[in-house]
């Protein structure tokens, strides 16, 4: 090859990682909604960031203007980049000396990834039982059937084995099954304080989703916690598969799930910002947004609120552990008029998911 045409095409690589990383950057600073392929380069901007760095590394030794040109576009990607990784040196751990522990966990209606199916429950038991945060935050959240005495009554069995005294379960979605019993699905708020008040906001009724809230009174001080399971793609090994091996089929589905999932998620998340708008206490919103903190959802959702991991976190955070490494989808979001004392994800393969934890106490000057 030619020293003409290796620079010819070094220079087309690096202006595809340009606008790759460019459009990636630029997601990160508008609200929902919007185009649903801005989020997918929001989505890959953790990789286009490490190839803008090649970029700065290999043009600076053969000219220094376009390393340069790669230095100042590379900073308009500050926003992704602050909110992509924590800088601290490792987690600050999590405890209940001050405040109140809160464990946010997608638990994929218990189909437990690490034992065979009479055994889930004890998995995730062990997991609940030693990890017993002050209020307990699940997405996915399944039970049989819903009377009191039934031992497969989820909502009692936790109830019950974590000391939580206080619960709230959404109950989204019903599936009777041809054996006589009914599978219920939603999310679930278990709390060792005490309720003022509980419910059910709907952010997208046709899909089943819904935002559980409950105003837990937490010594004098009533905090709104809320909790949610944004819209998922819904992505088959199949599908995901079919980017390794090329397949027409399997792609085509793979990119409609994907354009889907993003839109109704925009819509959702817009939902949630009008709740937390809207709601008379200090808020502490978390669950599984199944989006990245590059995303127009992830910028909607928080809002002015802080994100747990940035505040006490370290490195990429990684919460669901299939398909990448840079997968951080579930998220604690904290009013600031409440302080961030820890945060934790607990490197635990019972779901899909990791569990993740924080310890949270109101401000030293009351604010």
């Amino acid at each position: 090859m030619s020293k003409r045409l290796s620079h010819i095409l070094l220079l087309g690589f690096t202006l595809l990682v340009w606008i790759g990383y460019g459009l990636g950057a630029l997601v990160s600073y508008l609200p929902s909604p919007v185009f649903w392929w801005l989020d997918v380069a929001g989505l890959l901007f953790p990789y286009f960031f490490f190839l803008m760095l090649l970029c700065i590394v290999i043009w600076f030794a053969m000219r220094w203007q376009l390393a340069l040109i790669s230095v100042l576009i590379g900073l308009t990607g500050w926003k992704g980049i602050v909110h992509s990784w924590g800088w601290h040196r490792q987690n600050k751990p999590v405890n209940a000396v001050e405040g109140f522990t809160l464990m946010s966990f997608n638990v994929n209606d218990f189909k437990s990834l690490t034992s065979s199916w009479p055994q889930w429950r004890e998995d995730f038991d062990r997991i609940l039982y030693f990890h017993n945060a002050d209020i307990i935050c699940l997405q996915e959240f399944a039970t049989i059937d819903l009377y009191e005495r039934n031992e497969k009554n989820n909502v009692l069995h936790y109830r019950t084995l974590l000391q939580k005294p206080y619960a709230y379960f959404t109950n989204d979605f019903q599936w009777p099954t041809p054996y006589g019993y009914t599978w219920y699905f939603g999310n679930m708020i278990l709390s060792r304080f005490p309720f003022v008040d509980s419910g059910k906001l709907w952010l997208d009724d046709r899909h089943h989703i819904s935002l559980a809230y409950a105003d837990v009174l937490i010594g004098q001080d009533t905090v709104r916690i809320m909790t949610t399971h944004l819209q998922s793609f819904g992505l088959e090994e199949a599908e995901v598969q079919g980017l390794k091996d090329p397949d027409a089929e399997a792609s085509k589905r793979l990119f409609y799930k994907l354009r889907r999932g993003y839109q109704l998620r925009e819509s959702q998340a817009v939902m949630v910002a009008k709740w937390v708008k809207a709601s008379p206490h200090p808020v502490i919103v978390c669950g599984d947004l199944n989006t990245t903190p590059v995303s127009a959802t992830y910028g909607t959702v928080r809002g002015h609120l802080q994100d747990a991991f940035l505040e006490k976190g370290a490195g990429i955070g990684r919460t669901y552990w299939r398909y990448a490494p840079t997968l951080r989808i579930d998220y604690i979001f904290v009013d600031p008029r409440l302080q961030v004392k820890g945060f934790e994800v607990l490197h635990i393969r019972a779901s899909d998911h990791y569990p993740i934890l924080a310890s949270i106490d109101r401000r030293p000057d009351g604010s």
